[in-house]
């Protein structure tokens, strides 16, 4: 299954590997990573076995060194360099993970490099191999992180492959074209475009991954892998095509449903006692006009829950229905079991990019409430507490009105609109502290105007896409102007979701939050800033300046000493032209790992 070049990377990772047994850093076999494992990671807050922490996508450590009292001491143990990731493009966009295993961890640099190092001194770390899945330089170098299975770490690739390592000997198991390729039920336009970001998730001897280019006119799909071999379990559209369930709510004459988007590019979470695992989807496309794509355009905008058997759809809720914002819900979809009417109920809790913070019961899909977290909402007048859409909707119109003054329709003049496109949550990681009960975000707020330009089908009624050159090209839009942008962190009481504390910064935030039991939580900033706030006050305690923008959120782990440490990876990018006082900042790619 490894073609020639790909055995060629497997005989050079292994040979770099056998170098440094030779110079006398041997590695100890890994314990495999079993599904009992992964289901009480928790358990072992030593290691960070999956890319939320756990599968309830908690992002929190029950380790409790470092607190609240001696936070102000946390201090550089070590960096290490990542070199690799400014190869070709000098501006990385790192949101990704480490994945850490009895003092070894995992990590990749965006172009398909996988990374072992080891770090059990908790005072240095040490390269044992490199497998290099060399992504091409034409291809974007985004990653959201990896998954373990077994005695393999498993990556999805920028450029639609997927690949899987031995984590011992750093030797290719697989490599496999999965997006790219025909597939039943594909639309058969811009396949060529299909790809990955969002990181893989190992439930149950499967290897879930969604493919993450709506926006650039492709349908997204979750899809199910065997982890031995690569071979493809099942695939579920998350754009219905002709005679499946919600395509006749694209009521357009363009065939949008072809390029609909509604992709998966953050990775979801799964309740094992469901068998359910929940992924948020993307903006329909073009993104902006709506007015060429009427209807409600399922499953664009939604949570949707997935039976990891056999990928059937089980429920789903659509935020925002003929959105046109760009307030697309790929947002982690947090699972947690707190009181509801006084009945411990299995709830799953989400950070709105539109600026609500949801409630819903996780077995079906029963939605329980919302509450506004950002400063300024004015898309909507509310949510409405008996069904949880937008209290102007109204399911007999194939364009949405909402409140006129600030829907972008064709035409209209740009009015403001509150929160701002990328604002909310988007990618980044959120956080839950299960004793308090809290939940946490770190994201965008603001507000933005973005004039409407219709966009035009490329071929017979649209079969062959939008036309990138004419009108509004892909988007449907012009130029967005942006008001007020700050970066806001805020935590939530889950039992009566209501808002707990909020702390703004001068610059949106990018790479999530991580709450641990020593009353902290940490983020990272674009200015390079490491913080550590208070997680009831968020009062702000301790910062570290990497001189580096950050994108990925920061993760805690022990070494095998029972050092705890903090680590984030930096390797991001700042706006210079939302904010000019950061055009200057220098990229670079480094690990960065605190301790007392």
């Amino acid at each position: 299954m490894i073609g020639t070049t790909r055995k060629a990377r497997a005989l050079a990772a292994t040979v770099l590997g056998s170098a440094f047994l030779a110079a006398g850093l041997a590695p100890s076999m890994a314990a495999d990573v079993t599904q009992f494992r992964l289901e009480n990671a928790q358990n072992e807050p030593n290691n960070w076995l999956t890319a939320l922490g756990n599968y309830e996508g908690w992002m929190y450590s029950r380790l409790s060194q470092i607190n609240r009292d001696n936070v102000g001491d946390l201090r550089v143990a070590f960096t290490v360099p990542l070199n690799s990731a400014l190869i070709g493009n000098a501006n990385p966009s790192m949101s990704n993970h480490m994945l850490v295993d009895d003092g070894y961890a995992y990590v990749d640099d965006g172009w398909g490099a996988i990374y072992k190092i080891d770090l059990r001194s908790g005072t240095s770390g040490t390269f044992l191999w490199k497998a290099d899945g060399a992504v091409s330089k034409d291809e974007r170098n985004r990653t959201r992180g990896m998954a373990m299975w077994g005695n393999a770490v498993y990556h999805n690739l920028t450029d639609g492959r997927v690949i899987a390592v031995d984590r011992d000997s750093g030797e290719f198991l697989w490599d496999l074209q999965v997006a790219r390729v025909d597939a039943p039920g594909h639309s058969g336009v811009n396949i060529e475009e299909e790809g990955f970001t969002a990181a893989p998730l190992a439930v149950d001897g499967m290897i879930l991954v969604g493919q993450s280019n709506g926006d650039d006119l492709t349908r997204g799909w979750l899809a199910a892998l065997d982890p031995e071999t690569g071979a493809e379990l099942w695939r579920t559209y998350t754009v219905p095509g002709p005679g499946e369930p919600g395509h006749e709510t694209w009521k357009d004459e363009n065939n949008v449903w072809m390029v609909g988007g509604a992709a998966l590019w953050t990775v979801g979470t799964y309740d094992p006692a469901s068998r359910l695992t929940y992924w948020g989807t993307g903006n329909a496309q073009p993104m902006f006009d709506v007015e060429y794509r009427p209807g409600d355009n399922l499953y664009s905008d939604a949570v949707m829950a997935f039976d990891v058997d056999d990928g059937s759809i089980e429920w789903y809720f659509q935020y925002v229905a003929n959105e046109g914002w760009d307030y697309d819900e790929n947002g982690i979809h947090q699972i947690y079991t707190v009181p509801v009417n006084g009945v411990d109920t299995r709830v799953l809790g989400h950070w709105g990019r539109n600026g609500y913070h949801y409630r819903f019961n996780a077995a079906d899909g029963t939605f329980l409430d919302a509450e506004q977290y950002v400063d300024e909402v004015n898309w909507t007048a509310g949510i409405d507490p008996k069904t949880g859409k937008p209290v102007e909707y109204d399911p007999t119109l194939d364009v949405q009105v909402y409140i006129p003054e600030t829907r972008f329709l064709r035409g209209d003049p740009p009015e403001m609109a509150c929160p701002t496109a990328t604002g909310g949550v988007r990618w980044q990681p959120v956080a839950y502290n299960p004793v308090k009960m809290i939940s946490y975000s770190a994201g965008r707020d603001g507000c933005f105007a973005r004039p409407v330009i219709a966009s035009v089908p490329l071929g017979p009624n649209g079969t062959l896409g939008i036309d990138p050159n004419q009108g509004g090209g892909i988007r449907g839009a012009g130029p967005t102007t942006n008001y007020n942008i700050h970066g806001l962190v805020a935590a939530v009481d889950v039992v009566s979701n209501s808002i707990i504390a909020k702390q703004r910064v001068p610059h949106d935030i990018t790479s999530g939050i991580m709450a641990t039991a020593g009353g902290l939580a940490f983020t990272a900033l674009q200015d390079g800033g490491v913080i550590a706030l208070d997680d009831e006050t968020l009062q702000i305690l301790w910062r570290f300046d990497t001189g580096i923008p950050l994108k990925s959120a920061p993760q805690t782990f022990a070494v095998p000493s029972g050092r705890q440490l903090v680590s984030v990876i930096a390797g991001g990018s700042a706006s210079g032209a939302t904010f000019p006082e950061l055009a200057l900042m220098q990229r670079g790619a480094m690990l960065y790992f605190f301790s007392l």
